[in-house]
């Protein structure tokens, strides 16, 4: 009896093992090498992304066209519970380094697999970014993913996953390269944690929540060897043939510590999903008021002490914030599958796969103090709603935009894909007054192999 008993267990753990050396490759990869005497695999494979998209704007054009907008080669290797992966990109005509990881399965029984995984990849804190494009159901993640959310840095995790529960931690820096002028790098803490209470062949049902906290080093020498840190945050608009981020960026200077929040939710049947997110992030700012204050004694308008000098140089925290929610039906194919390494919806990929999917998402870059004001000609706020030359605004205006997408999803097999969609944005920003309504038609090709 014991043996009918473990028999399905050990396929399910056996099932998850054979997941966790493949979930980061689009498909299965069609030019393998296999060792079987040394437990030894390794494989060769790329994929390639064309858009066509046509944008209508009201004041300020963007530009309809056609590009490769992703084109990369991978390779992976097996060997044992050892797993490598390496992928680069070459979209857009320019060479970029995408996933550059090892991973090792140290530990794997009935109650569930755990894993360490050390060198470039996703921060593991946000469903959105951590789903490969190739796999996504829409063109493009959504503005408030792209925005506030991380995307790959150099770091190391651990991750803990069953049918259940699933937990992804780790710390990774902030410059994958060292770049920052001088002192040490920032640094980062994330993880995202998830329980699933109904997890079959058929349904899945999981909530959770990402968690990121950020120390912000790099930035540039002011003056008088005063160190300024910068925190940049801006999207494009759900697009990749003009992927200008003017409508939604901004600026935050000074800028210390960042925590990040994002609760998401997960359903998954047979021919329907549905998904989502809402993302928090605040920013706090920091910087050497003392030495800022003593350089600009002896000037023709200069504050007398340092505490009017801080009234009329203002800094406070900054919160911006969104979400998204996704849905899907899937007209003709087979069931829609989970992907249990990653908590994450698998793509469509069979033959003849047709789905029909829809979103609306919200990305807020704005946070203007109660009662500034904006004068567009000189492109500056001013507080209190007076036009003096102090104190300065703390105000920030990176655009907010509401966002609904229709699209149509076909694939000819798991290495050929066709997308269709079709967005209407409604902005708001102050730098952009005349620009409120867009409307972009999108169709994709892709392929992988």
């Amino acid at each position: 009896m014991k043996k009918y008993i473990l028999l399905p267990a050990m396929m399910v753990a056996a099932m998850l093992s054979t997941t966790a050396v493949k979930a980061q490759e689009d498909v299965n990869p069609l030019l393998k090498y296999v060792n079987k005497e040394n437990d030894l695999k390794a494989s060769i494979g790329g994929r390639m992304f064309a858009d066509v998209a046509y944008y209508h704007t009201e004041w300020t054009p963007m530009k309809s066209g056609a590009a490769i907008t992703d084109a990369r080669i991978h390779a992976s290797l097996t060997y044992g519970k050892l797993f490598i992966y390496a992928d680069f990109g070459f979209g857009n005509g320019e060479f970029s380094q995408k996933n550059l990881f090892a991973q090792y399965t140290f530990k794997e029984s009935l109650k569930g697999i755990h894993l360490v995984k050390a060198g470039y990849y996703n921060e593991p804190s946000s469903m959105s970014m951590m789903t490969s494009s190739y796999n996504y159901h829409f063109i493009s993640r959504p503005s408030v993913s792209q925005a506030l959310d991380p995307g790959r840095s150099l770091g190391a995790t651990y991750k803990f996953f069953n049918r259940h529960f699933f937990a992804d931690q780790g710390i990774f820096s902030q410059l994958k390269y060292n770049e920052q002028e001088e002192g040490y790098q920032g640094f980062s803490l994330s993880g995202r944690w998830l329980w699933k209470p109904i997890n079959d062949n058929n349904i899945t049902l999981q909530f959770g929540t990402g968690l990121r906290y950020q120390r912000i080093n790099g930035g540039e020498v002011y003056q008088d060897g005063v160190y300024k840190t910068n925190m940049h945050v801006a999207a494009n608009m759900q697009t990749y043939v003009d992927e200008t981020t003017k409508f939604l960026s901004c600026d935050l200077p000074w800028a210390k510590d960042a925590f990040t929040i994002s609760p998401e939710f997960l359903f998954k049947s047979d021919r329907v999903f549905a998904r989502g997110e809402f993302i928090w992030k605040k920013v706090w700012k920091d910087r050497d008021d003392q030495t800022l204050f003593e350089s600009q004694l002896g000037g023709q308008q200069s504050w007398t002490n340092v505490e009017g000098w801080r009234s009329g140089n203002k800094l406070r925290p900054t919160i911006m914030n969104g979400g998204y929610v996704e849905f899907g039906y899937l007209l003709c194919g087979k069931a829609y599958t989970y992907d249990d390494e990653y908590g994450l919806l698998k793509g469509m990929g069979d033959k003849g796969g047709l789905e029909l999917v829809a979103r609306y998402s919200c990305t807020n870059l704005t946070d203007i103090t109660d009662g500034d004001i904006f004068l567009i000609g000189n492109h500056k706020f001013y507080p209190n709603g007076k036009v003096v030359d102090y104190p300065y605004s703390s105000s920030i205006d990176g655009g907010t935009m509401h966002s609904v997408t229709l699209g149509l999803n076909y694939s000819f097999n798991q290495y050929i894909k066709i997308m269709g969609e079709y967005q209407y944005a409604n902005l708001s920003n102050v730098y952009f007054p005349d620009d409120e309504n867009f409307h972009q038609l999108q169709l994709r090709v892709m392929f992988a192999f």
